[in-house]
């Protein structure tokens, strides 16, 4: 155990499962008070246990779970101290191949649902004096990812809706910073796997995480956890 977060209330969201999991584990382990939220009721409130977090069961694109989940952090906590936006699905597809169900679905997630989030724990932070958040992005947003139209958009507009918030707040105390991860390997990508064609096109899914680990120059995916990692440097006083 650390103390790197000792005392500091942080809100993870997507925290049932693959990096936002290991972020609670991470953020626990140096000292964190856990706000743990994901729409999978079942797997937060596991994590819960496991990382002594309080679990809300919370769908990122409903405005009133969202801002029901600020407050009992509040409630619990007496304030936010960091927030790490780490919610998210996959969104395979070409532009022309997207309906605009599935197009409005992956923003309405990605991004809108990190505007929701961002939205909803800033009171607290402003009459606080200030705090950190830390969105999750992806390298999708900087360069671009075939067949991955939707959620390269919704992560490009995530690295500018960071900006954004740091412009915005950064004189009242506030922090902003945008995760860009390349691959890491987790259910969302498995997601991701099946729907731009799965064992029909790359073999099976050892095939597809050793072609995909040929694109870097270390030769791997990144896990989890060092993607927790960085989070954790970013919500913490470290990164003042």
């Amino acid at each position: 155990m650390g103390d790197r977060l000792r005392g500091l209330a942080v809100v993870v969201t997507g925290a049932g499962s693959g990096i936002g999991r290991a972020a609670a584990e991470a953020f626990a382990a140096e000292g964190a008070d856990l706000v743990l939220a994901d729409r999978d009721a079942d797997a937060v409130e596991q994590v819960a246990k496991e990382t002594g977090g309080l679990a809300v069961a919370t769908d990122v694109t409903d405005e009133a779970q969202v801002a029901a989940m600020a407050a009992a952090a509040v409630d619990a906590f007496g304030r936010i101290h960091g927030l790490y936006a780490n919610a998210g699905i996959d969104g395979a597809g070409r532009a022309h191949e997207l309906t605009h169900a599935r197009w409005s679905r992956v923003l309405d997630v990605n991004l809108t649902g990190t505007w929701l989030t961002i939205r909803a724990v800033l009171p607290a932070m402003l009459a606080a004096g200030g705090g950190s958040i830390v969105t999750q992005a992806s390298t999708a947003a900087l360069t671009g990812v075939p067949d991955l139209a939707a959620y390269s958009a919704a992560k490009g507009g995530v690295t500018a809706l960071t900006r954004q918030i740091a412009v915005d707040y950064g004189r009242e105390g506030i922090r902003a910073n945008a995760l860009c991860p390349g691959t890491v390997w987790t259910p969302l990508v498995e997601r991701t796997y099946a729907g731009r064609g799965g064992d029909a096109t790359f073999g099976s899914m050892d095939a597809m995480r050793e072609r995909a680990a040929r694109g870097y120059p270390l030769g791997r995916l990144g896990t989890p956890a060092e993607i927790a990692a960085f989070a954790l440097f970013l919500l913490s006083p470290e990164s003042s």
